[in-house]
């Protein structure tokens, strides 16, 4: 019996799909990503099932939408009964080993033999939120945007570039490669960095490597919000957007295509050591993103409440053994579908209950294998009584905000936007474009008269996806009780306490059961 492919499997945190050389990115230099895509299936409409980590990440690892595993947000666990990719290889003699962050708010580490925390290797000093060392913050420069979820928009981190987390995790990574080059077991090795996710504040020489005062704004830097759902225009003045320069946007450009590069970097130890040790040619290697990030896009900066195509496309690539299937496709792929794909390669079944699919059939040119249609959901607990979902079919998407009447109520008292003008603006219900005419999502067709059999043509079809996606995650309670966790960034004084809390998976974590898919508008 052949023995199963070694798969090394590199993770990024917050990178979106567009910022790379080799799918035309005519600013930020990825060398060694642009290379290793010679080799592998690029799937260049590649989506998230959540543009959150943990919902994103939980999905990846079980192949399932958070609707029915569970983590609709940053503040849930997965339902007690679900099973993971790491767990399904290491019961099938995989060595599942994990270096960095996992985010997946399990009491364990879900499949995972061996977990190496990122900071394991390096100390606090530098979080998303900010310096926690004095010393260190003493020499830094940086700028955070001055509003709920308050983080590093900008900055010079003055850490040498070797000596930041990410990169004393990714040389961890690498050394081990030298005791598992021959492992009689075949191995399932994850590095998992967070860069480029906030906070945008690269160490020299990749601080300086991209002129802020040339970086190209895109066009809707000043946009217009009113078209748009309430949640948007919310989250645009309560995370202070409203207060950034153009120099800010700029400046944040600048230091995300700096963070970039640095990654691309650290991909390039990996895996020019893996082809030193003589385990790159017929291993699986795959490169991804749990979402993306707006980086000026109708005036944001990050994510949080929105599902435009920035924070909802992620890179995906994946070099099977002797760069079987490579090339570029077009076809959609989900987030999801990585798990089926990957045990379909290694000769595993796929476990019951998964909902992506695996994406051989389709490399291999099966006939009706390419998907024309993905989903995907937004959810914050503090602010929705139940997600935003998202439909792309084609080139047409149409997002959906229900609830979004309740926002103001959902407000403490004290809350600087509450009793103002803002909620006597339109609600706005959702979002349709098409995004061959309009790629930038800036016309909003969803109240156009002209388009509203396209409209309920495409809400009936998200409506029939999620009635179809079995037992979901039950969200009654949430409607009598506030998810308090999920309202840490309504609250003053210890925001940080709580997110820190909340990332180590503490008591803070709320687990759902389940409940029935019938569901009415």
């Amino acid at each position: 019996m052949a023995k199963k492919p070694h798969v090394f499997f590199i993770m990024t945190d917050e990178l979106r799909a567009d910022t790379l050389g080799f799918r035309g990115h005519s600013t930020v230099q990825t060398p060694h990503l642009d290379q290793f895509a010679k080799d592998c299936a690029v799937f260049t409409n590649a989506y998230t099932s959540c543009p959150m980590c943990a919902p994103a990440r939980v999905s990846l690892a079980t192949g399932r939408y958070g609707l029915s595993h569970g983590v609709l947000d940053n503040a849930f666990a997965p339902v007690e009964d679900e099973h993971s990719l790491y767990s399904t290889m290491s019961q099938h003699g995989y060595h599942t080993i994990n270096y960095g962050k996992i985010h997946f708010n399990t009491p364990g580490t879900f499949g995972f033999e061996e977990h190496y925390p990122r900071g394991q290797f390096a100390g606090g000093e530098v979080g998303v939120f900010g310096v926690t060392n004095r010393e260190l913050l003493k020499n830094s420069v940086y700028k955070k945007n001055e509003g709920e979820v308050s983080l590093v928009i900008h900055g010079v981190n003055p850490q040498k570039p070797g000596e930041t987390a990410d990169s004393l995790l990714t040389t961890a990574y690498v050394e081990r490669l030298n005791d598992l080059k021959d492992s009689e077991r075949p191995l399932f090795h994850r590095l998992s960095i967070i860069d480029p996710h906030t906070p945008y504040f690269p160490a020299e020489p990749y601080a300086s490597m991209y002129d802020y005062r040339e970086m190209r704004l895109p066009d809707t830097w000043k946009e217009d919000l009113s078209t748009k759902p309430l949640l948007h225009r919310y989250y645009y003045r309560a995370r202070g957007f409203d207060r950034l320069t153009e120099e800010d946007y700029r400046r944040s450009l600048a230091s995300y295509y700096g963070l970039i590069t640095h990654v691309d970097d650290r991909v390039g130890q990996v895996l020019g050591r893996l082809k030193e040790l003589g385990l790159y040619e017929d291993s699986i290697i795959v490169f991804t993103s749990d979402h993306g990030s707006m980086m000026g896009e109708h005036g944001f900066i990050e994510k949080w409440g929105i599902l435009y195509e920035e924070v909802s496309r992620i890179p995906l690539l994946i070099k099977f053994p002797k760069s079987r299937h490579q090339g570029t496709y077009e076809a959609f792929a989900e987030i999801i579908d990585i798990m089926p794909t990957l045990l379909d390669a290694a000769g595993i079944d796929i476990p019951g209950g998964v909902q992506g699919q695996s994406l051989l059939p389709m490399l291999q040119g099966e006939p009706g294998a390419a998907k024309d249609e993905v989903f995907g959901h937004i959810f914050t607990g503090g602010l929705q009584r139940e997600p935003a979902l998202m439909i792309r079919k084609g080139a047409w998407k149409l997002t959906w905000y229900p609830g979004q009447e309740e926002l103001h109520d959902r407000l403490m008292n004290d809350h600087y936007l509450k009793y103002t003008h803002m909620f006597l603006e339109d609600v706005v219900e959702g979002e349709l474009y098409h995004l061959d005419q309009d790629p930038g999502e800036t016309h909003n067709l969803f109240q156009d008269p002209a388009h509203a059999a396209v409209r309920e043509a495409l809400l009936q079809r998200l409506l029939a996806w999620r009635a179809g996606l079995g037992p979901l995650a039950d969200l009654d309670d949430m409607q009598q009780a506030r998810n308090t966790v999920n309202s840490y960034h309504l609250l003053q004084g210890d925001n940080l306490a709580r997110m820190q809390t909340l990332m180590r998976a503490g008591g803070t974590i709320r687990q759902l059961g389940r409940a029935g898919a019938e569901k009415s508008r």
